[in-house]
C-alpha cells in the first residue's frame, strides 16, 4: 500500500533534511549500503582468529555499487544536476586527502577519492554515451585485466595509483562496481536476477581451466564476478522481498547507509580510540558500533544545522579549523602517535560539517534554475506555496521503485495540478521534479 508523505517545509530552500531517513528514499539500497557499513566494522576490527575478515566481507563492493545506484537515480530525476554533481566530486576528492592524512595513506586513492573520481567518470561516460552508458561497467575490470598482463603499473604509490592497482582505491578496476550500481537501478530486478546468474555461471566456466584466486588488492577475476553476482542477487531479492515491516526493523540499518560517509569517519575514530585502549576482536567490534550509533545523531544534528547557515562562513571555518589542526599537529606533538592521530580527526570532522554547506553553495551555483524556483515558492502565500502531498509507490517503471506521484500542487495564483494516472501522473512529476518544485534533498548526507 502507498505511503503518503506531507512535505510542508520550504520556507529555507537550502536546508536539506539530513537528520534520519526520507520519504522516497529506495528502503533497498539503504539496507544494502547500511550493511557495508556493518562489514566494514568487521572489515577494520582485528581479530586475531580470523584474519580473513579484512578481505572477505565485500563491503567494499556493497558501498561502491549502492552508491552508482544513488548518483544514477539522482541523474534520472533530476535535471541539470551533472555540474552541481560533479563540484560536489572534487570536493570528495579534496576532502579524501584530509582522510589520508588521518590515516596514513596520502599518495593512495582512498574511499573520499575513489568516489569523487566515480562520479566525475560516470558524468563524463553519460555525457559521451547518454543512453548506453551504463553497459561499459565491465569495460575498467578488462583494463584492468589488460593491465596485470601487460605491466603498465607494477609498483604501488604516485599519482598512478589512483588510476590503476596496485593501490588501495584505484579508479581502474573499482569503477566497474559504480557502474553496475547504475547499470541495476537503470532496468529491473528481473535483469538483476539475470545478471547475477550470469556472473555465477562465468564464475563457474573460468574455474573450468584456472584455480580459485579471491584476492581483493589485485581485484582478480573471482572477487569482480563473486562481487557482481553478491550485489546483484541482493539488490533483487531486497527489492522484490523488503516489506514495509522489514523496513521498520531495519530503520538502523538504514540510517547507517543513508549517512554512510559519517558512518565511516566516526567509526574510524571509535575504532583507533579504542584500539589504544588494547580492545580486540569481538569486545572492539560491539562496542564501535554502539558507539558510532550514539554518535551518529549529533554528528547529523550538526550537518543539519550547518545546512541552515551561510555556506561561506561554515567553509571559512572548516578551513581555519582544517588548518589549526595541521599546525598544531607540526609544532606541538610531531612525534606523539596518539596526539597527532587524535588531533587528526578534527579535519574530517571538519567534513562532516562542511560537505552540507557545500552541497548548498554548490546546488546555488551550478543548477540555479531549480534554486530559483523553490525560493519563489517559499515567498508566495502560505496557501499556494506549501500544499504538498507526495504518494511513494513502486508500481512505476518509470521511476524505479522509489516513484514519485505528484498527488496534488498548488502553485502560484490559480494554477493546480491534479492527480493524474499513469504515464501522464509520472510525466507531470517528473516535469516537477525536473523544475525544481519537489524538495531538493530526499536523502541522506551521502546525496
Amino acid at each position: 500500500m502507498a505511503t503518503l508523505a506531507s512535505i510542508s517545509s520550504l520556507e529555507r530552500p537550502l536546508g536539506p533534511r539530513l537528520s534520519s531517513l526520507k520519504a522516497g528514499r529506495d528502503s533497498a539500497v539503504d539496507v544494502i549500503k547500511g550493511t557495508a557499513c556493518l562489514l566494514m566494522v568487521f572489515a577494520h576490527v582485528p581479530f586475531d582468529q580470523a584474519p580473513w575478515l579484512g578481505k572477505a566481507t565485500m563491503a567494499t563492493v556493497l558501498f561502491f555499487t549502492s552508491t552508482g545506484i544513488n548518483l544514477a537515480g539522482i541523474l534520472e530525476r533530476r535535471a541539470g544536476e551533472a555540474k552541481r554533481l560533479a563540484a560536489n566530486g572534487f570536493f570528495l576528492i579534496f576532502a579524501g586527502f584530509a582522510d589520508n592524512y588521518v590515516q596514513g595513506t596520502l599518495g593512495d586513492c582512498d574511499v573520499f577519492q575513489i568516489a569523487g573520481l566515480a562520479m566525475l567518470a560516470m558524468l563524463l561516460m553519460r555525457w559521451v554515451l547518454p543512453l548506453h552508458w551504463t553497459w561499459l561497467f565491465p569495460v575498467p575490470f578488462l583494463l584492468h585485466l589488460a593491465n596485470q598482463h601487460l605491466y603498465w603499473k607494477i609498483a604501488a604509490g604516485g599519482v598512478s595509483s589512483f588510476l590503476l592497482a596496485p593501490g588501495l582505491f584505484p579508479l581502474i578496476p573499482w569503477l566497474c562496481f559504480y557502474l553496475l550500481g547504475a547499470h541495476l537501478r537503470k532496468y529491473n530486478e528481473r535483469h538483476a536476477w539475470r545478471m547475477g546468474a550470469a556472473a555465477t555461471g562465468a564464475l563457474a566456466f573460468f574455474h573450468l581451466w584456472q584455480p580459485f584466486s579471491f584476492d581483493k588488492f589485485w581485484v582478480s577475476p573471482d572477487y569482480f564476478l563473486i562481487g557482481c553476482a553478491v550485489i546483484c542477487f541482493s539488490y533483487a531479492a531486497l527489492r522484490r522481498w523488503l516489506t514495509k515491516p522489514a523496513e521498520v526493523r531495519l530503520t538502523e540499518i538504514r540510517r547507517w547507509g543513508a549517512n554512510s560517509l559519517v558512518f565511516y569517519i566516526l567509526n574510524n575514530f571509535i575504532i583507533i580510540v579504542l584500539e589504544m585502549f588494547q580492545l580486540r576482536g569481538i569486545a572492539l567490534l560491539l562496542l564501535s558500533i554502539a558507539l558510532t550509533m550514539i554518535l551518529l545523531r549529533p554528528a547529523l544534528s550538526l550537518q543539519k544545522w550547518t545546512s541552515t547557515i551561510s555556506p561561506a562562513f561554515v567553509l571559512v571555518a572548516g578551513v581555519l579549523i582544517s588548518s589549526a589542526v595541521l599546525a598544531v599537529n607540526a609544532w606541538l606533538w610531531p612525534n606523539s602517535y596518539y596526539l597527532h592521530t587524535l588531533s587528526s580527526f578534527g579535519l574530517t570532522f571538519s567534513f562532516i560539517a562542511c560537505y552540507p554547506a557545500w552541497k548548498n553553495l554548490s546546488r546555488v551555483v551550478w543548477n540555479p534554475a531549480a534554486q530559483a524556483s523553490r525560493a519563489g515558492l517559499a515567498q508566495a502565500s502560505p496557501e499556494s506555496s506549501r500544499s504538498w502531498s507526495v504518494e511513494q509507490s513502486t508500481a512505476d517503471p518509470a521511476f524505479g521503485s522509489a516513484a514519485f506521484h505528484l498527488e496534488r500542487y498548488v502553485g502560484r495564483g490559480d494554477q493546480e495540478y491534479d492527480t493524474l494516472g499513469g504515464a501522464r501522473q509520472a510525466g507531470r512529476c517528473r516535469l516537477a521534479i525536473d523544475r525544481g518544485m519537489l524538495p531538493h534533498d530526499e536523502r541522506g548526507s551521502d546525496g
